[in-house]
């Protein structure tokens, strides 16, 4: 199994703390283990995610989003690939950016299994503060999200040292992307 080393990690309204953010491993592991009638029943119905939130929740999080006029604010979503509990979580939060009048680009993460939990990863040391805003309307939505600064310089070092290091990617005009891991097993 690949781990991904420890960084830098701050939450949202703390000071630096060091935690292990997500580890990668080949993608599919965890795919072979599903009896394939489960697949099946999933198709069956739309997926939902218990940990998208509730109405009051919502509320919360569209109120501090919609707080925001920055013009070039958006929100950047990956989800684990082939976890349909991950996609529906990104179509409910998605869906409160648009709402609150962001751009929103959101897709599958292939080639990595995430860590269970919800990382923000910012780009640069110093993101714009609508991206803080980001941070916060996540934080009203009752989702613990940790977030992390200066992700870009760290991936582009790490794939000058090792090409094929499993990172999650960010393009240059991402600010910051919202990951979004499997929910984490009771």
């Amino acid at each position: 199994m690949r781990t991904f080393p420890a960084f830098l990690l701050r939450p949202a309204r703390t000071a630096a703390s060091v935690l292990l953010l997500c580890c990668a491993t080949l993608a599919g592991a965890d795919d072979a283990a599903k009896p394939a009638g489960d697949a099946k029943a999933a198709a069956a119905r739309p997926a939902e995610s218990a940990r998208a939130p509730d109405a009051s929740e919502r509320g919360a999080m569209l109120e501090v989003l919609k707080a925001e006029t920055a013009p070039a604010r958006a929100a950047w979503f990956v989800y684990a690939a082939g976890d349909a509990e991950s996609k529906a979580l990104a179509d409910s939060l998605s869906g409160v950016f648009e709402e609150a009048g962001w751009k929103v680009h959101s897709e599958a993460l292939t080639g990595l299994v995430l860590k269970p939990g919800v990382s923000i990863l910012m780009a640069d040391e110093e993101p714009p503060t609508w991206a803080q805003t980001a941070v916060e309307g996540m934080q009203a939505s009752g989702i613990e999200a940790k977030s992390a600064t200066g992700y870009r310089p760290y991936y582009e070092e790490k794939k000058r040292e090792n090409p094929a290091w499993p990172g999650v990617p960010m393009t240059a005009e991402q600010v910051f992307v919202i990951v979004l891991g499997p929910a984490a097993k009771a």
